[in-house]
């Protein structure tokens, strides 16, 4: 009766344990077969190179179900009978990915809790990951998620900043318009104040264009210039109206001009977007490892 116990105890881990494969030779485990072999030589291949230059470790598992199981239980399991991490450090990841119940985790390990917070591991799976899945186009959304943990490993993580390459193309773009109306701007008022001074008019509008092509800074000084222009070219009226006795409203419109420098408060509100901060993340299993669970 006792030899019985043991035996359904064994059947019962046995059958348990075959919900996931024993630890893999590669980095990729893809048993629901929706990466071609290709890609996946190349991911195997990015992350061993991880590997070798952090001693961290990311592993990717795929597999058609959870067949029932609690995902973040599940990938905790995973991870601890992978010995995903270096021994002492634990420094490992695990991307866990379920194809038909549209669900995927990224779970890490105690010694990348702070290098990877919950909130970062989420926002990874919703701008990175979930929008490939969607197209059902799993190498290119694993490996967007790969750069990115791996890029976060070596580089301090801003919850305030936006990591997006696009959102920082536009605030370029935007900079740039910004320069050229100022510059258009600046242009007018030479033209027309400093009719007489060809020469001062060219030095000026040279520098100016030179300056406005250093990316932000540039902008500022060209900013910068056009107020102090726009005042100087203000005094000048103002003295040759006031010297002529010819003095009348009409200087208090041109004053209007002066209002070109307040761009300088909407031209700037671009960078105080804060997107995406408001993620929230999973918790992680009994060891206490992190992550975010998500679906698509």
């Amino acid at each position: 009766m006792k030899h019985l116990i043991w035996i359904f105890v064994f059947l019962q881990l046995a059958s348990f344990a075959g919900n996931f494969p024993a630890k893999p030779f590669n980095y990729v485990t893809d048993e629901a077969n929706v990466i071609d072999a290709a890609d996946e030589a190349l991911l195997n291949k990015k992350l061993h190179a991880f590997q070798d230059s952090t001693s961290s470790q990311i592993f990717v598992y795929i597999t058609n179900s959870l067949e029932g199981a609690d995902m973040m239980q599940l990938s905790q399991e995973i991870f601890g009978d992978w010995d995903i991490g270096q021994k002492g450090k634990n420094n490992g990841v695990l991307i866990a990915v379920f194809v038909n119940d549209h669900k995927f985790r990224i779970h890490t390990g105690y010694g990348m809790e702070g290098i990877l917070p919950d909130l970062l591991t989420k926002r990874i799976q919703d701008e990175d990951m979930r929008p490939s899945f969607k197209q059902n186009n799993y190498y290119e959304g694993i490996n967007n998620g790969v750069d990115k943990l791996i890029y976060y490993s070596k580089h301090e993580y801003n919850p305030n900043e936006s990591y997006s390459e696009s959102d920082s193309m536009i605030g370029i773009v935007i900079l740039y318009v910004a320069a050229i109306i100022v510059y258009f701007l600046m242009f007018l008022i030479l033209h027309f104040a400093y009719k007489d001074k060809r020469g001062l008019k060219i030095t000026l509008l040279t520098v100016g264009g030179a300056l406005g092509l250093i990316p932000v800074f540039g902008f500022f000084i060209l900013l910068a210039m056009l107020i102090v222009f726009s005042i100087i070219t203000l005094i000048r009226k103002i003295s040759k109206n006031v010297s002529s006795g010819t003095w009348t409203s009409s200087g208090s419109s041109f004053y209007s001009g002066s209002s070109w420098g307040s761009s300088s408060d909407s031209s700037s509100s671009w960078s105080s977007s804060d997107s995406g901060s408001d993620f929230g993340g999973g918790g992680g299993g009994d060891s206490g490892g992190g992550g975010s669970s998500s679906d698509w």
